[in-house]
């Protein structure tokens, strides 16, 4: 055996790469950076507004909720951000009034849809008794 197919054998490998721990703070910053950022590919939005369901707070909430205007409250991406948001407020047990009134099409379907599985109460009282109507004389 030469000396180059020797050495094949006896290389040393690099170390694994060192995985870093961020503060749930940091994990935000990040997040939405990756939702702000124009060069991020969708992948990487996608995941990113679904990772954001975690958290909460207003920086959360209005990268949140500016993603959804942004992309007109129909696409993917505006779907996956307002199921985050309706998941963030089922948690808290709060809602934002302006926006949910905003609210329309594949966006709204998300939210409404979250909150009447977890926090139907929050729901307005219009979509309530849309709800109610819809289970049936058993309630």
């Amino acid at each position: 055996m030469g000396i180059w197919p020797a050495r094949l054998f006896t290389r040393r490998r690099p170390p694994p790469p060192v995985r870093v721990e961020y503060s749930p703070e940091e994990r935000v910053v990040l997040l939405v950076g990756i939702l702000d950022d124009p060069a991020a590919r969708e992948d990487e939005k996608y995941d990113a507004a679904m990772d954001l369901e975690e958290f909460s707070g207003p920086l959360v909430e209005s990268c949140l909720i500016r993603i959804v205007r942004a992309e007109d409250f129909t696409s993917v991406l505006a779907q996956l951000c307002a199921e985050s948001l309706a998941g963030i407020w089922a948690r808290t047990g709060r809602v934002d009034p302006a926006f949910m009134a905003e609210l329309r099409g594949p966006a709204k379907n998300e939210v409404f849809s979250i909150l009447r599985d977890r926090a139907p109460h929050l729901l307005p009282p219009d979509a309530r008794e849309s709800i109610s109507g819809d289970r049936g004389p058993d309630g």
